[in-house]
């Protein structure tokens, strides 16, 4: 165990950093890719919306986070609940089910990876087991490219590294769930996902926390590479509890002919800041970003998705259909970018929210960006009430105000949640009901 002295995140020297990585038995090149993050951060002015949150958090929690914690069966499928996985299904699918409990994978059933050659492992074991792994990790995510890939960079902690070979099409989802289990821990997960020429994946994610906490912060980490004519869906829950900051980082790039989508259904979290991107930098390669979110009480939402259109004849959509209630506050700031040499590229965006209550608010700011002329990029946005003329005719068909509000956002969200297996619909739709109720 590493043996450190608590300190504050911005007292922490790169002889700290060493002594981390060492004590983890990392590939010299983790190290350097630590201290690479460390050197931008300090180079950097701090991030207004993301250095302040930091304060409470200490290097040592960082550490704590990455020793073996003590979770029960029972937590876990509490917990799963809450995001809506269906637990007695997931205990024994084929494709498999793995537990990352404060950074650390303590759980995992892989009947069906073990016989199609797909790797599924921690990215702690990755890092040293494979050496292919160093080509793509933090590349996406270049510890350069932000501060919030920098600061998961440097303190980066457990997640899982999942491989699929050429040509293999996993026919059911792979499921994770990630569990902050302590108060004031920082999550720092890193997914890593590659998906070989002609694959095909989709990869469900919950977060959540089975106690509650007065302080968390979740700042993981998803990189994802679709290479040709690959198919990619990423398909992130998030239900946190009071107490929890929501400000994980994810990319997803595509090459050649590869579809993929990055999907986030938000529920709860003190606060969410949140910019999912996806590049499209092969020929014809097609990229989704959506989110849904049921923002309530008094959370503050920022959602920033991006597509980067970089090759020819790409297709990108930036999808977001969210309902804000009571003294919630959600800003939008969608952006659709066709690089030059993007020739016939084209891009959509659509901005959709539901205001319940008189006190909840919502800004949209799309942007639409090209460099290059033959570029189609469109957008639209609505704001909008729960019109008391459908609550009226709900009423009269013998619902109460709940019941009857409820039956009209879940038509709101259907367009999303319509599209997700059938068995997760059934169980989001529970865990959007019982948002709703829990107002």
């Amino acid at each position: 165990m590493l043996n450190q002295v608590d300190k504050a995140l911005r007292d922490i020297s790169e002889s700290d950093l060493r002594e981390f990585s060492r004590s983890r038995k990392e590939p010299e090149w983790v190290m350097r890719m630590r201290l690479e993050a460390y050197r931008y951060l300090r180079s950097t002015s701090p991030d207004p919306c993301l250095d302040p949150l930091l304060e409470e958090l200490s290097f040592r929690r960082i550490v704590e986070g990455y020793e073996r914690p003590t979770v029960g069966g029972e937590k876990v499928e509490a917990a799963a609940r809450r995001l809506g996985i269906p637990w007695g299904e997931v205990d024994v699918v084929a494709s498999g089910f793995s537990v990352n409990m404060d950074n650390r994978i303590v759980e995992a059933v892989m009947k069906y990876i073990e016989r199609s050659g797909i790797v599924l492992t921690s990215m702690d074991e990755a890092v040293k087991k494979y050496d292919f792994v160093k080509g793509w990790a933090f590349k996406a995510l270049s510890p350069r490219s932000s501060r919030k890939a920098a600061y998961n960079a440097m303190l980066w902690s457990g997640g899982p590294f999942v491989y699929i070979p050429r040509g293999i099409k996993v026919p059911q989802p792979l499921y994770s769930l990630f569990l902050i289990g302590k108060e004031g821990l920082g999550q720092t997960e890193h997914t890593l996902i590659v998906a070989d020429e002609g694959s095909s994946l989709e990869w469900i994610e919950g977060c959540t926390i089975p106690i509650p906490v007065k302080y968390g912060i979740h700042m993981g980490a998803l990189e994802a590479y679709a290479l040709k004519g690959s198919r990619v869906r990423i398909v992130s829950i998030n239900n946190w509890l009071d107490g929890i900051h929501h400000i994980p980082v994810k990319k997803v790039v595509g090459h050649e002919g590869s579809s993929t989508e990055l999907t986030s259904i938000g529920f709860w979290a003190k606060t969410v800041n949140v910019a999912p991107t996806i590049e499209l930098v092969g020929r014809g390669a097609s990229g989704v970003v959506q989110n849904i979110g049921l923002y309530r009480g008094d959370q503050r939402v920022h959602t920033g998705p991006l597509i980067r259109m970089v090759a020819p004849e790409t297709r990108g959509q930036v999808l977001n259909r969210t309902v804000v209630a009571d003294r919630a506050k959600e800003e939008f700031i969608g952006r659709l970018r066709a690089e030059r040499g993007a020739i016939g590229a084209g891009g959509y965006m659509s901005c959709n929210t539901l205001l319940v209550g008189d006190e909840a608010e919502s800004i949209a700011d799309p942007s639409l960006d090209t460099s290059e002329k033959s570029v189609e990029l469109m957008h639209e946005a609505s704001v909008g009430k729960v019109s008391y003329e459908k609550l009226y005719y709900l009423a009269l068909s013998g619902l109460d105000e709940e019941e009857a509000t409820w039956l009209v956002v879940n038509g709101f969200f259907n367009p999303v949640v319509s599209k997700l297996p059938f068995d997760l619909q059934i169980e989001v739709r529970k865990v959007i009901e019982l948002a709703l109720k829990a107002r």
